[in-house]
């Protein structure tokens, strides 16, 4: 009353072992993937470094304002000139707050790739 043994049954450690490869070849394939996928993704200090240097950005930029507000403002209390060495100097200050940061990002960009002249050359002519 016992049934007869079924000997042309398949091993369940192959069809254990075909999974597994397949796994594999996707955990392969993925990983051939990853390094392209994870040189985009910026790393916590990557983060920190580019918010370190907005914060460098900014705070020169509010500074060349300030002094020159602060300069005109100074030009205007000795002299008979009431808004226009505030104006003046104001805009002054503006104009070297954009200048320093664009002297910043030059040397930003200089340091990241090497071999870029800071000054570019004029040898076309």
């Amino acid at each position: 009353m016992s049934e007869p043994r079924d000997d042309k049954r398949p091993d369940p450690g192959s069809a254990g072992r075909k999974a597994t490869a397949e796994l594999e070849a996707k955990i392969a394939l993925a990983r051939g993937r990853r390094p392209v996928e994870a040189g985009a993704e910026p790393t916590r200090q990557e983060t920190a470094g580019g918010l370190s240097l907005a914060w460098r950005f900014m705070s020169e930029f509010v500074a060349a304002i300030i002094v020159g507000a602060g300069l005109g403002y100074l030009v205007d209390m000795f002299l008979p000139t009431r808004p226009w060495g505030m104006i003046v100097f104001l805009l002054l200050g503006f104009a070297a707050g954009v200048l320093n940061m664009v002297r910043a990002s030059r040397e930003l960009s200089v340091a990241v790739t090497p071999g870029t002249p800071v000054v570019p050359d004029d040898d076309d002519d």
